[in-house]
């Protein structure tokens, strides 16, 4: 090779190694649903509207989470939340997922919690519809959480 070729190859192998690299980075980025313990989570409930049950959300999430061989325990550094308000006649649904997080400034070490996962579903006319979002919901969490913590 000829130094004229090797010029005008070199921006081209800097370039596809730069990007190498970076798709090595974010590979290796987490997601934020990474805990210790993972196979215990911490779920909250809060349930605004009169007349819907909340214990039909505790066994649907409870039979999701068993099925993925995860426990429901008390824990203070990661909780799933769970939210049901009434607007206009119509449902809304949150299921967010909090904890706690570390981060550097200057040389320190802080820890704070975050909310890191979250959806939530509106419109929602009825209660069968409102379980059957409640079970979707869980179910998209359980997996991204079980691949996140190699579950």
């Amino acid at each position: 090779m000829t130094n004229y070729t090797i010029q005008r190859w070199l921006p081209l192998l800097f370039l596809v190694s730069l990007i190498l690299q970076t798709s090595l980075l974010m590979a290796k980025t987490g997601t934020g649903l990474e805990i210790d313990n993972p196979q215990q989570v911490y779920v909250v409930y809060t349930v605004e509207p009169d007349g819907v049950d909340q214990g039909e959300f505790e066994a649907i999430i409870d039979n999701q989470l068993s099925q993925a061989n995860i426990q429901q325990n008390p824990r203070d550094d990661a909780q799933l939340f769970l939210r049901v308000e009434e607007h206009a006649g119509e449902y809304l649904l949150y299921l967010d997922f909090n904890r706690t997080m570390q981060y550097s400034v200057d040389g320190k070490s802080y820890n704070k919690d975050g909310f890191v996962w979250g959806r939530y579903v509106k419109d929602i006319a009825d209660i069968d519809e409102l379980n059957e979002d409640v079970e979707f919901l869980i179910n998209e969490f359980i997996e991204e959480y079980s691949k996140a913590n190699k579950l």
